[in-house]
């Protein structure tokens, strides 16, 4: 957020940025808004040229509600740099487990400003010791009819251009005319006439242009020396986790009377969790069972995330789990 060579992108929709975003500290990092309707811009609106100008050269940060917009938005990002001649970011992350992480690690706020918009019963998140009118003072969201301030979404109302249709702000005052006369509420983006970039990228492309580039010849190859793996019987890897990750909710899909411990496992060198951990079963009936629930076509999922399950294969750290005390959250970093 400090770093003025840093520039940080809000992956959610403008709705949602309209009630809190992040705000980098003066002469610090550029925060950008894509102005998007929907997830469905966003590869257009990163594949416009005045976009990757802002990029090029520049650290990336996306962020997001839980991690999981932002996490594919960064893959998208590295994919197009690895084949681009003029969008080459000097790196690229992610806040892993998104705003509702980070105001969860920052009950003071840090840099959020506003509300997290959400999309279950709650609607709003907002930091657990900030005061509510400080917060209320750091959002500058307005009703889409009367233009007083108004920082909530309630009632369900909806943008009236037939191609837009994001939630619109209501004041309590207007929410009879805008029930009668639904063809009056317009959205921000509409509102300014905003029009979307509309250059698609060509995703099949780009991968089969980064698939050759780093693919080796033929000529190269040397037969495998492999050696065969032995397995853990009562040790399972787990892979494609969601960052939003806890231990309570793998042992509430797998079953709490099965998982022993849990270890995420992390970037050596910085410290940062990518979304795989080991587990130590309580016997080897509990790690088949689990094996088998992940091979059947539903497969296991966390967080309505399919992940992946695989026995974990010997490798000198038998001693992983002695003297291991179980930590809820995965690690944020060194």
């Amino acid at each position: 957020m400090q770093d003025p060579e840093t520039v940080i992108i809000d992956v959610r929709n403008a709705y949602e940025s309209a009630i809190g975003h992040f705000q980098p500290p003066k002469e610090g990092a550029k925060l950008i808004d894509p102005k998007m309707r929907n997830s469905i811009e966003f590869p257009k609106w990163l594949n416009s040229e005045d976009t990757q100008k802002q990029l090029n050269g520049k650290k990336v940060l996306m962020y997001c509600t839980g991690g999981i917009r932002c996490e594919r938005a960064t893959a998208l990002l590295n994919q197009m740099s690895a084949v681009s001649d003029t969008l080459k970011p000097k790196g690229v992350y992610h806040c892993r487990g998104g705003i509702e992480r980070y105001v969860k690690t920052f009950p003071s706020g840090g840099y959020w400003k506003g509300k997290n918009y959400l999309f279950d019963r709650r609607m709003e998140q907002t930091p657990s010791i900030k005061n509510a009118e400080t917060v209320e003072q750091g959002i500058t969201a307005k009703c889409c009819l009367c233009r007083t301030k108004w920082t909530s979404y309630r009632g369900q109302f909806k943008c009236n251009r037939s191609l837009c249709r994001v939630p619109v702000i209501v004041c309590e005052l207007c929410t009879i005319v805008a029930t009668k006369n639904p063809e009056s509420l317009s959205c921000e983006l509409c509102r300014e006439g905003y029009r979307a970039p509309s250059n698609v990228p060509d995703l099949v492309a780009l991968k089969r242009k980064a698939d050759n580039i780093v693919s080796i010849p033929s000529d190269t190859a040397r037969p495998s020396s492999k050696k065969k793996k032995i397995y853990y019987k009562d040790r399972l890897f787990l892979r494609r986790l969601p960052l939003s990750i806890t231990a309570t909710k793998i042992k509430e899909e797998l079953g709490p009377n099965r998982v022993k411990f849990i270890k995420w496992l992390i970037d050596h060198e910085n410290g940062n969790f990518y979304g795989s951990c080991m587990l130590e079963m309580f016997s080897e009936n509990d790690a088949k069972h689990v094996i088998e629930k992940a091979s059947t076509k539903m497969g296991i999922q966390v967080e309505r995330k399919k992940i992946k399950v695989s026995e974990a294969f010997i490798t000198g750290d038998e001693n992983l789990f002695v003297g291991f005390i179980q930590k809820e959250y995965p690690p944020i970093g060194y």
